[in-house]
């Protein structure tokens, strides 16, 4: 007790000392605070908002926070992410564009310029280049994969449940290439979800029959086993949904206009139930089926939200694709474009790319088509001189060039497809599962031309025909309560709208007395499950829900059907009709699928069965 007493003396006495001697106890100095500013960019989904934090003397970048933006989350929502992460990491906006999203990119840049602006800083100061490492890392593996598109990763995928080491070269900062910029959904044959819808009418199936007859009487054989399952099926009692694997190769045959190589339509279409599932079993669930142009009966399969509403299939697939990539341990290197195929003897044994040099014992293409090249397009087909694309930066034919070189042989390079609806502002392809559901086409004459869910080599001719080389696609509230990739295009400003069929005349600048017309015309039409005027058989429900929608779009290069020649294995082909050893593709890349036109829904039946047969084969071959 002493001690305490003497102590808080000690104390006491030291204070008055102090006071004493006119001290006083100075404060703690306030450290130094962050700023913080604001800016605003445009991407590709609109205003791109960011709150970025400077140290107090405004030289370094703390913190980038994005408040508000509305890109596709696989494309420009990952460039975002990417570049949020290098702009701090290198304390610089000189940074190049993501490779694919370069409207996200400039827009996100954009807006952390002006953040940094207004919250006292100076851009200059943040402007150094960023330095490349020239360094060339060189990698052992069992099977690389060149292009990280939803065919790539597949193929990683089943090679690495084979038990492989895979890596993956992606040309680009992010994965996905067209598979992202998928609208629609996948086509397959006799899955467990068809049979939960109620089968409609046979039109569709019996003008396919009637066409198959009359046009290609070599596919006599197949049009006889189209008919024999349908007579079998109804003399059951017409249980579940009708369709099978050979009504799925006779609408790719005849879509494709008997180009095809009905070998690998044989297999895409056989194996399409099996790939459902297998996309089931890494958590891609496409289970609502659709119409789409070109097949007979529901055949496309998409993925809903959590509200029950589909959404665009690219947009939901990549991610899950690339997170099983991880899950399985396939490394993907972005930022590595492929110039060189490795040979040794004949085999192909690996790549070469900007930064490394992977040798492999098997090595898969899946690089894609050249969409994106205008100038190979014009080369090949100068018709489509001056079209826009829907076709993904990097997909300009890279690796259709690495495999002619080491001996490849391609077929159909002149099958270029061009899609009917393109949003020509920003080259945004408009799915055409909204004509599928429903939607229709009117021309700057406010009037219907064509039967909508026809073949995309049909439908585009077809609005190449009409005044302006245009067309305007219809859709209703109805429609788009059901379909969030609706409610994106109208958030993205592709819309116009009216409360009654006169006012969306007016906003689409068509006959105000015509257009309404045309859609009583068309919803009678719907009631009757007739169209005396074009010979539409996919009806879904009318158009009689305000308020009214349209979207003006003309066709755009969309998809190439030609490129490397492979057999049922994958096995890349030589002129000689031999396989290269070592060597396989899928994807786009490859031809003789498709033939002369591409169904809507076959390109991601095309990338999951080929891509899953080439990760097997390639892993079977590294032993």
């Amino acid at each position: 007790m002493k001690k305490r007493v003497s102590a808080l003396f000690l104390a006491m006495a030291l204070t008055l000392g102090l006071a004493a001697c006119g001290g006083k106890a100075e404060p703690t100095p306030e450290a130094p605070q962050s700023v913080t500013g604001t800016g605003e960019g445009t991407g590709y989904g609109g205003a791109i908002k960011v709150e970025v934090t400077l140290s107090a003397d405004k030289t370094v970048i703390e913190e980038i926070n994005v408040t508000e933006q509305n890109e596709t989350e696989s494309i420009g929502g990952k460039a975002i992410e990417l570049l949020t992460a290098s702009v701090k990491e290198n304390q610089t906006v000189n940074l190049d564009a993501v490779t694919g999203a370069t409207l996200a990119s400039e827009g996100f840049l954009g807006a952390v310029k002006a953040a940094i602006e207004n919250a006292g800083g100076d851009v200059a100061s943040f402007s150094a280049a960023v330095e490349k490492d020239g360094e060339t890392q060189t990698l052992d593996v069992d099977v690389v994969v060149v292009g990280a598109g939803g065919a790539g990763m597949t193929a990683a995928i089943a090679a690495a449940q084979a038990g492989k080491k895979v890596v993956i070269l992606e040309k680009t900062a992010i994965a996905g290439g067209n598979t992202s910029r998928s609208t629609g959904g996948m086509n397959a044959a006799k899955t467990d979800w068809q049979d939960t819808n109620e089968w409609g009418e046979s039109a569709g199936l019996e003008k396919t029959l009637s066409t198959a007859a009359e046009t290609y009487p070599d596919l006599a054989e197949l049009v006889n086993a189209v008919q024999k399952e349908y007579d079998d099926w109804k003399a059951a009692g017409s249980n579940g949904y009708f369709d099978s694997v050979n009504l799925f190769i006779l609408d790719a045959m005849v879509g494709g206009k008997n180009v095809n190589d009905i070998e690998l339509v044989r297999t895409l279409a056989g194996n399409t139930a099996d790939a459902i599932n297998w996309l089931d079993g890494i958590g891609a669930e496409l289970h609502n089926v659709g119409s789409f142009g070109g097949a007979s009966v529901k055949r496309i399969h998409r993925p809903v939200n959590a509200e029950g509403k589909t959404v665009s299939v690219g947009g939901y697939i990549v991610p899950i694709l690339e997170k099983a990539c991880t899950d399985n341990g396939v490394e993907i290197i972005f930022n590595a474009p492929a110039t060189e195929i490795i040979m040794d003897s004949g085999k192909a044994v690996g790549v070469k790319a900007e930064g490394y040099t992977v040798n492999a014992k098997a090595v898969i293409l899946a690089t894609g088509g050249f969409g994106a090249n205008l100038k190979m397009v014009a080369e090949l087909k100068p018709e489509l001189d001056g079209f826009v694309t829907t076709n993904a930066a990097g997909v300009t034919g890279d690796g259709i060039k690495m495999a002619e070189a080491v001996g490849a042989v391609t077929v159909d390079m002149t099958e270029i497809q061009i899609h009917p609806t393109v949003e020509q502002a920003t080259s945004a392809l408009i799915t055409e599962g909204l004509r599928g559901d429903g939607a229709i086409l009117v021309n700057a004459e406010g009037k219907r031309f064509c039967d909508e869910v026809g073949t995309r080599d049909a439908v585009s001719a077809a609005e190449l025909a009409q005044t302006g080389g245009y067309a305007w696609l219809v859709v209703d509230q109805k429609m788009v309560d059901a379909s969030s990739v609706i409610a994106g295009y109208i958030t993205k400003g592709y819309t116009v709208q009216g409360e009654t069929y006169a006012d969306l005349a007016k906003a689409m600048g068509v006959p105000e007395d015509t257009l309404p017309a045309t859609m009583e015309t068309w919803n009678a039409a719907v009631g009757a499950k007739n169209d005396a005027e074009f010979g539409r058989t996919s009806f879904a429900n009318p158009l009689d829900t305000a308020p009214y929608y349209a979207i003006k779009i003309a066709p755009g290069v969309h998809h190439t059907m030609g490129g490397v020649k492979i057999n049922t294995n994958t096995e890349v082909q030589t002129a000689a009709g031999t396989s290269i050893p070592g060597l396989y593709a899928a994807g786009e890349i490859t031809g003789g699928v498709h033939g002369a036109n591409r169904l809507g829904g076959n390109a991601v039946a095309d990338i999951v069965v080929f891509g899953k047969i080439a990760g097997e084969q390639a892993a079977a071959y590294a032993k």
